[in-house]
């Protein structure tokens, strides 16, 4: 009897394991679908990893408990190569704790990095924080919105903002890779998209045949990634026109593979993010922060996931509303971040949305007043008044407490003596003749609508800090130098840093290009 029972056990338990089995995949899948789960069970595991992971069991707390102490002494002593390589450890113990390596990306990219006094080493170290948090912790954590939101940070402040002395040297030598990665300023994504995904697809385009031949002979052999830093391109493709069908072949099936192996973008998701917030540079950081934390927010399990997340969209598209067009003036040696007054529209929306979701944050209302306090100044210096004086009615009426009880005139010059307060004459006589300078540097550098908005900016400071000054003695004593003067100073300023830079950059050449013996 007891043997007929045992066996009806066994038996039920075996179709139990077998019916789990059957509904297994089907629940996997749920839980993708639904995120609610980080990680499915990796494949082809580093043998570091692997061997900790099992051979270890549950030892790894305390070995990670004991590396964590040692980490924190590091940390207060200032010894962070070391730490580098505790954190390296430490990481390969508990690769599934995502603080671990949003902690060793931080590190790499923010300690370690200006250790280093030069712009190239640091910017290599900046680099490494973010291929860790980007390429090993989001593979071994991938449903996780706090390495999505590490990893937006980094493009958005480490890369976008101005904090560290070398952060031009980052902006541009990222610019310069997505260049060659992506093709330029706009990505045609849809051509990304569709590009080849082999060599065997890309040789039955007409004409690839024969291009990936004279490629080999030239030296280029396959799979043909050196191609995209070639500068200038080999004969093969030199040769033949830009609107080949088998260079567009090759160079979309070679951008493709490198944004989705290398910088793990998916032309989809860019398109996606361009058409919802852009049109953005996908040479510049904040093009990469957005992207980023867009694509942690399906993985956002709490309202502090999903704000800090949104946060970073909307205080990235800020950024590239004031910085996001790149002017690369190579005769000049000149780089420069303007603002893209395109994206006005899209930014004033992403704070309306954030704002309609967290109606009781503040912080996020106080960055959309800075936003349109800053977006009022910028139309009007782009000669564009009429555009000004709009944002700023928008501004009195969501924000009165910051606006000026006699207009928009009057909050103009108001806001500008935020960055000296009350001018002395000297302080003055500086801020004038710098508009004036910027006037004519962009206008010799071809942007006439910002010349034209930095020369009303003089003239209304400089007409604004005269009319004050009625009392003729007063004004003898402490008034400006007529405007036209300061005009002609500022002209004559300009000119000599134009034939300079000229004369540098034409000496830089020369230095890497010498005339033969």
């Amino acid at each position: 009897m007891r043997r007929r029972v045992t066996l009806l056990y066994l038996l039920a338990a075996l179709a139990g394991i077998a019916g789990a089995a059957r509904v297994q995949p089907e629940l996997l899948r749920l839980r993708r679908a639904f995120h609610l789960t980080q990680a499915d069970p990796l494949e082809n595991m580093p043998p570091m990893v692997a061997f900790t992971t099992v051979a270890l069991g549950g030892f790894r707390g305390l070995l990670v408990d004991a590396l964590w102490m040692r980490a924190t002494r590091l940390q207060d002593e200032g010894k962070y190569f070391e730490l580098v390589q505790l954190a390296g450890w430490i990481t390969k113990l508990q690769p599934r704790f995502a603080s671990i390596w949003a902690f060793h990306a931080w590190n790499l990219a923010y300690n370690v990095s200006v250790m280093l006094p030069a712009p190239e080493d640091r910017w290599r170290w900046v680099r490494h924080g973010i291929t860790l948090l980007r390429d090993d912790g989001l593979r071994y954590n991938p449903g996780s919105a706090q390495l999505y939101r590490e990893l937006s940070w980094l493009y958005q402040h480490k890369l976008g903002q101005d904090m560290d002395q070398a952060h031009f040297f980052y902006k541009r030598a990222w610019a310069e890779e997505m260049t060659r990665a992506l093709g330029g300023e706009r990505p045609d994504f849809d051509r990304l998209a569709a590009a080849p995904t082999d060599l065997d697809v890309l040789r039955a385009t007409p004409g690839a045949p024969e291009l990936l031949s004279a490629l080999d002979a030239a030296g280029f052999a396959p799979p043909y990634d050196r191609l995209l830093d070639a500068d200038p391109p080999p004969e093969p493709i030199a040769s033949r026109p830009a609107d080949d069908p088998a260079v567009r072949a090759l160079l979309d099936f070679l951008r493709a593979r490198r944004a989705r192996q290398i910088y793990r973008l998916d032309p989809g998701a860019m398109k996606a993010v361009d058409e919802a917030y852009g049109p953005l540079d996908w040479r510049l950081p904040d093009a990469h922060a957005i992207y980023w934390a867009r694509q942690g927010i399906p993985y956002a399990r709490s309202r502090f996931d999903r704000i800090q997340l949104e946060r970073s969209i909307f205080q990235s598209m800020a950024n590239a509303f004031l910085r996001g067009r790149m002017i690369d003036n190579r005769e000049l040696g000149y780089f420069a971040l303007t603002p893209n007054l395109a994206l006005y529209s899209r930014v004033r929306q992403a704070y309306l949305d954030a704002l309609a979701e967290f109606p009781n944050d503040d912080s996020i209302q106080v960055a959309f007043r800075n936003f349109l306090s800053d977006a009022a100044m910028i139309f009007y210096t782009y000669n564009l008044e009429s555009r000004a004086r709009e944002i700023y009615a928008e501004l009195a009426d969501r924000f009165p407490e910051v606006a000026a009880a006699d207009g928009f005139e009057a909050y103009l010059y108001k806001q500008w003596q935020e960055y000296g307060r009350d001018f002395s004459p000297g302080q003055a006589s500086a801020f004038v003749e710098s508009a004036l300078y910027q006037s004519h540097f962009w206008r010799a550098l071809g942007d006439r609508d910002r010349a034209a908005g930095f020369a009303r900016m003089a003239q209304l400071a400089w007409q604004r800090y005269m009319d004050i000054r009625q009392d003729p003695e007063f004004r003898a004593r402490t008034g400006l130098p007529p405007l036209e003067e300061m005009d002609r100073i500022a002209r004559e300023r300009v000119r000599e840093f134009v034939e300079q830079a000229r004369a540098a950059a034409a000496e830089a050449r020369a230095g890497e290009n010498p005339p033969s013996p």
